[in-house]
């Protein structure tokens, strides 16, 4: 049976190089539970690389990152069902309906 992951709180970062970046920082960070996960060192050296080809801060912006890129390019589900039938309006009346 393996371990329960371990929440941890991570360490604010005082010497931050930009001063507005570090308040508007403060301002709109929200305290998120962080939890430690284990990688092979390619899959490190693999992050490490998008974070750089991105200009990303941390391990979570590029995981975040390839995340919306295998979004965008996700095979559109459109026209799967074909024997459905074609959808149309109603043509009776709708009260709430809105005249065009």
């Amino acid at each position: 049976m393996s371990k329960a992951a371990r929440v941890i709180q991570a360490p604010d970062s005082k010497n931050q190089s930009d001063p507005a970046k570090s308040e508007q920082h403060k301002k709109s960070h929200i305290t998120i539970p962080r939890t430690t996960i284990q990688i092979t060192q390619l899959t490190k050296t693999t992050l490490e690389q998008v974070k750089e080809m991105e200009h990303l801060e941390t391990y979570d912006d590029a995981i975040n990152f390839l995340f919306r890129e295998r979004r965008k390019n996700l095979p559109s589900t459109f026209g799967c069902m074909p024997d459905t039938g074609s959808s149309g309006r109603e043509e009776e009346d709708d009260p709430y309906r809105l005249p065009s």
